[in-house]
């Protein structure tokens, strides 16, 4: 080969590593369509005016398990940046308020369906169903605080199909239960609560007039009182109060209506009685947000049902506790500086075990 030629074959552009004719270094390394800059490119080039990420499609339901925004306290666990969140929350909102009312109802009836077949049928269904409801028979207690309880089961599947969030974050940012605080809170929720009942000079005197099978309805209340509360909680303070969170992006917006709701449900009450509850659920609702979980609400909640439940069972006035829909003033603001109390002290238990309120910097 003459010298010419080799000169030339040095030069080639195979030889080279040149692009071909008709192409660019840039155009064979072009982005791939699912990278950040095509992403960047196709949200711009959608007439946004912004750069902005473009985030997949996301169905539904069977929505794919993700983690929260890192940093954010208890009622934004369920806000996601991309697109559709709003709708999910609405939509999540909708299946969990069908989804309790119908799963409570059908327990409710099928259980009251069984005790008046046991007792023999008496009287007409109806009268079965109200004296389950009101307590006026032990497993009364058992199918109510059962049936309540289930609307764990409705949240954490609909948190998870259609909002993305495994079952713990419903629980906390750790995530999961915080065993170990638990148990501390309600320590404090009995003796707090207990204390403050005891000493109010509102209270009513304490009267004894127990029924023979007290012993009983105790081991009922202490029993299935707790799984009623954390029912309620997850309900109200755990789903509702994210979704919530999820739609307006303001945590005290979630904590206030959250705490309406709740009064609310608890049906026909005069004013004092329902600014009790709402108190209730306010200052649950804050402990939730200051300790980061269900934990502190949940066993103020607990302990409550089960200290009140306790009194009227040993003054033999089960059933007109469990039927209230009156109170007074004097009992209201006793009641609510039992639950300020309360919720002042196992936040500053929740911070003397270092407890986290936000979620993590770094995906769990």
């Amino acid at each position: 080969m003459s010298q010419k030629k080799r000169k030339q074959a040095r030069t080639s552009p195979k030889a080279s590593g040149s692009p071909r004719p008709g192409t660019s270094q840039g155009a064979r390394q072009a982005p791939r369509s699912g990278s950040a800059s095509a992403s960047r490119v196709g949200s711009a080039g959608r007439g946004s005016g912004r750069l902005q990420p473009d985030y997949p499609y996301q169905p539904m339901f069977t929505m794919p398990a993700s983690e929260p925004m890192p940093g954010v306290d208890y009622a934004l666990v369920m806000r996601s940046p991309a697109p559709g969140g709003a709708m999910r929350a609405i939509t999540g909102l909708a299946l969990v308020a069908a989804g309790y009312l119908l799963i409570t109802q059908i327990l409710l009836y099928l259980g009251a369906w069984l005790s008046w077949l046991a007792r023999g049928q008496h009287g007409s269904m109806q009268d079965g169903y109200a004296a389950v409801a009101g307590y006026q028979v032990p497993e009364g207690i058992v199918i109510v605080n059962l049936a309540l309880a289930a609307a764990i089961i409705v949240v954490l599947v609909i948190a998870r199909w259609c909002n993305g969030r495994q079952p713990g974050w419903l629980v906390s940012v750790r995530p999961g239960m915080r065993w170990g605080f638990l148990a501390c809170a309600v320590v404090v929720g009995l003796v707090v609560l207990n204390g403050i009942y005891l000493l109010a000079p509102a209270r009513a005197a304490l009267h004894w007039n127990p029924p023979s099978n007290a012993w009983l309805l105790m081991v009922l209340v202490v029993v299935t009182s707790p799984l009623q509360a954390a029912g309620e909680e997850f309900l109200f303070r755990g789903y509702l109060q994210q979704a919530l969170g999820a739609l307006t992006g303001r945590s005290w917006v979630a904590l206030i209506v959250s705490a309406l709701v709740f009064a609310a449900m608890h049906g026909s009450q005069n004013l004092p009685l329902f600014i009790d509850r709402f108190g209730f659920g306010l200052i649950a609702g804050g402990m939730v947000l200051a300790t980061g979980g269900l934990e502190a609400s949940i066993a103020a909640h607990a302990a409550n049902n089960v200290s009140s439940f306790g009194y009227a069972i040993a003054g033999g006035t089960l059933a007109q506790t469990r039927q209230i829909s009156a109170s007074n003033w004097a009992t209201t603001g006793s009641n609510v500086v039992g639950y300020l109390v309360t919720g002042v002290a196992m936040v500053a238990v929740a911070r003397l075990l270092r407890l986290r309120r936000v979620t993590p910097d770094t995906p769990s």
